[in-house]
Formats: structure tokens, C-alpha cells, sequence
């Protein structure tokens, strides 16, 4: 069981573009690929219930990662990495992008 205290870390990318170099240097538990039909706010809230203390990384056009991070008033575009725990979604350091 996973300890309900911890952050997940949400790694957010635009379906669109490469995945960033950095991104190989994170431990990436699961990646997911959003649907047209589904909604990244209920995705990344259920989904980081089940990776408290883990990383995973969701792909999704840039308009719906931009319409989600909006709806929790955080600021910012894909690619973006977030922490979300009981308190909310907030916007983590991006590893060195070099």
C-alpha cells in the first residue's frame, strides 16, 4: 500500500511534441496516453492516488493540459511537472532540461 502522505509526481506532456531528454532521467513508474474522451483533471487526480511517492507521466494535447492545470489555478504549459498530494496540484522544478 502506498503511504497516502506522499506526492505523486505528474509529469504532463503535449501529445504533439518529442518527449524532453530530461525526461529519461526521472524514475517513471507509468506513462499513460489521455483518450479524446477523457478528462486529465479526473485523470491525474486518480492516478495519483495510486502513485503516492511515485512518478508517472501522462501525454495530452497541449489545449487539455493547459484547460487542466487552469481549472486547479496553476499556471503554466506542457511540458510541466506537478506534484499533487491532499493539498493540491503544485508546480515541481523541471530536472535540468540540458
Amino acid at each position: 500500500m502506498t503511504d497516502l502522505q506522499c506526492v505523486a509526481t505528474a509529469v504532463l506532456l503535449d501529445a504533439a511534441a518529442a518527449p524532453p531528454a530530461w525526461l529519461t532521467r526521472l524514475p517513471v513508474a507509468a506513462w499513460f496516453d489521455l483518450q479524446d474522451t477523457q478528462d486529465l483533471t479526473d485523470l491525474l487526480e486518480e492516478t495519483a492516488d495510486r502513485f503516492r511517492g511515485e512518478t508517472f507521466v501522462v501525454t495530452a494535447s497541449a489545449d487539455a493540459v493547459t484547460r487542466a492545470l487552469h481549472r486547479q489555478a496553476v499556471e503554466g504549459t506542457a511540458p510541466v511537472v506537478l506534484e499533487i498530494d491532499s493539498e493540491g496540484w503544485h508546480l515541481a522544478a523541471i530536472p535540468d532540461r540540458t
